[in-house]
């Protein structure tokens, strides 16, 4: 078992920045982190990450590990209301990215390894890369 730490990833800025995702809690098996630093918590980026061991019983007993990041989007608001007030933040929408993992238990760890280097280095691939940034089509 892993100790429980912060978590630093680049965004895709250019030039990279660095953020921090703190650890929150764990509730129920599932990890949280989450970039404070913006200050406004309805906009945190959050990791969660979980493993989920195998069914008893089952033919084909897997661990599932499952990943998931949701970057939040605030609304841009003005601060020139009737009032004079900045209206509360808000949150406009979620970008959100999971990753899940079924490793049997027969699987080594060398098998494992290899498929946490794939799925890592997958999204530095071009095609991939287009995929998400320029929501452009694979042919």
């Amino acid at each position: 078992m892993t100790a429980f730490a912060n978590i630093t990833l680049n965004d895709g800025q250019a030039p990279p920045v660095a953020h921090t995702f703190i650890p929150r809690r764990i509730d129920q098996g599932v990890a949280k982190w989450q970039d404070t630093s913006g200050g406004i918590a309805v906009g945190f980026p959050t990791i969660t990450a979980s493993l989920r061991e195998p069914i008893k019983g089952s033919k084909s007993p897997v661990y599932k590990a499952t990943i998931k990041i949701v970057y939040p989007v605030l609304e841009t608001v003005s601060n020139s209301t009737y009032s004079g007030i900045a209206p509360a933040p808000t949150k406009a929408y979620d970008c959100v990215g999971t990753v899940e993992l079924l490793l049997p238990e027969r699987a080594v760890l060398q098998d494992r390894k290899n498929l946490r280097a794939y799925v890592a280095n997958v999204l530095t691939q071009v095609d991939i890369k287009s995929l998400v940034e320029d929501l452009g089509m694979i042919n």
